[in-house]
């Protein structure tokens, strides 16, 4: 599966993520250009950190080694597309879109 193919499926499970992070449903309606610091989704270091390791244990995506100025950490739509491009299996079955 191509990663414009597996995007909408890691935003979706992004979105979970934050919300479980978080303890808000919001994240899971924000739109994708939401920031994930401070205004935006409110996370801070910590929130960031958790982030993080979430992702790497969901999707196999250390973002810290591979994005050296955490550009991707900007909104919730630039780190979809940063794992979607670089997560090299489709989710595994039975994970909703």
């Amino acid at each position: 599966m191509t990663a414009a193919g597996r995007a909408p499926a890691v935003l979706a499970e992004l979105r979970r993520i934050l919300a479980d992070l978080t303890g808000d449903a919001w994240p899971l309606r924000a739109p994708p250009d939401t920031p994930l610091l401070r205004d935006g989704i409110g996370l801070d270091s910590l929130g960031g950190a958790l982030l993080l390791r979430s992702v790497h244990r969901r999707f196999g995506v250390d973002v810290a080694d591979e994005d050296l100025n955490l550009d991707s950490l900007a909104t919730i739509g630039s780190l979809a597309a940063f794992i979607a491009q670089r997560a090299g299996d489709p989710l595994p079955e039975g994970t909703a879109p």
